[in-house]
């Protein structure tokens, strides 16, 4: 769980933090964000007629699922109204309490592990002692090493000659985009000969969680994998074992290699149908097949 007040350090601001876990749906600082605006921005603020405050909202994405196109609406409203609520206790500090920027950015930067995460229900505020306000910089770009993969469906082939035909949906959590790869590999597996055959079909399973070592983009999944399938077996919607292991082997920008924690990522399958098996190796390509596109949910 996110801590309800993380400082931000790095920046231009005389003090800055994010303040995480507003109650879902609320708008109104907690008692954490309260002795925390109280102990480090009154004493900045209070008769200082050169500070100023900048404030970002931010909102989970809890509503995705149910709320459809209206979600972004929803947030954007939300966390300008935790902008307000903040903006409105640090007034009480200085009637001359100036307000530089003030940005409503909804759900747009959720990047929370949950739906609902804390740490996405939240404000971040800097504060400047000294100075002249001006405009705020350009946006830079957004970098992420944030991401989900699921896969959508394939099959496997074996009898000890292994061959791996899979799609796969890959999530950039921070830019809110997606696209779709198709995973394709020759190796060896062991499998137990069973009527209809040995092998496995597999349908859209749920998504795993995981992230790169530094900032990654989805194209640069485009690139030689292994893919691993523990022993096990499925019959419809009933596994036992049989999860995927998915190595993304050269993720590379103009500083090196770039890996994924965990190497090896773990990926459940949907119901489908899969020959008892000891498991299998399979050496291939992941290869981009789809332009990417907005990411509003599964």
């Amino acid at each position: 769980m996110a801590a309800d007040v993380q400082e931000i350090s790095g920046t231009k601001a005389t003090i800055a933090a994010r303040l995480c876990n507003f109650p879902t749906g609320q708008s109104k600082p907690i008692g954490a964000h309260k002795q925390w605006l109280e102990a480090k921005v009154k004493p900045i603020v209070a008769g200082n007629p050169t500070a100023w405050v900048d404030l970002i909202g931010h909102a989970s994405r809890q509503w995705s699922k149910t709320q459809g196109a209206n979600a972004h609406t929803l947030n954007k409203n939300l966390s300008y109204e935790r902008c307000e609520a903040v903006k409105g206790y640090v007034k009480n500090f200085s009637s001359g309490a100036k307000f530089n920027v003030e940005i409503a950015a909804g759900d747009k930067e959720s990047v929370g592990p949950k739906e609902n995460d804390g740490y996405d229900r939240a404000v971040e505020i800097l504060v400047y002692s000294a100075g002249k306000p001006s405009r705020p910089d350009p946006p830079k770009p957004i970098a992420t090493r944030e991401f989900e993969i699921r896969v959508v469906g394939g099959g496997s082939a074996s009898i000890i000659a292994q061959t791996d035909d899979y799609f796969f949906q890959i999530v950039d959590l921070r830019r809110r985009t997606t696209a779709f790869f198709f995973y394709t590999g020759g190796g060896i597996g062991i499998s137990i000969p069973k009527i209809p055959g040995p092998g496995s079909v597999t349908m859209t399973g749920p998504a795993t969680l995981f992230h790169t070592t530094r900032d990654a983009q989805l194209y640069m999944f485009n690139s030689p994998a292994a893919m691993y399938q523990d022993p096990g077996a499925t019959v419809g919607p009933w596994s036992v074992g049989g999860t995927i292991r998915l190595s993304i082997d050269e993720i590379v920008d103009g500083a090196g290699m770039i890996f994924t924690v965990p190497g090896l990522i773990p990926i459940e399958g949907g119901s489908g149908i899969q020959m008892p098996g000891l498991g299998s190796v399979t050496k291939g390509v992941l290869a981009k097949a789809t332009p990417d596109w907005p990411f509003t949910g599964y």
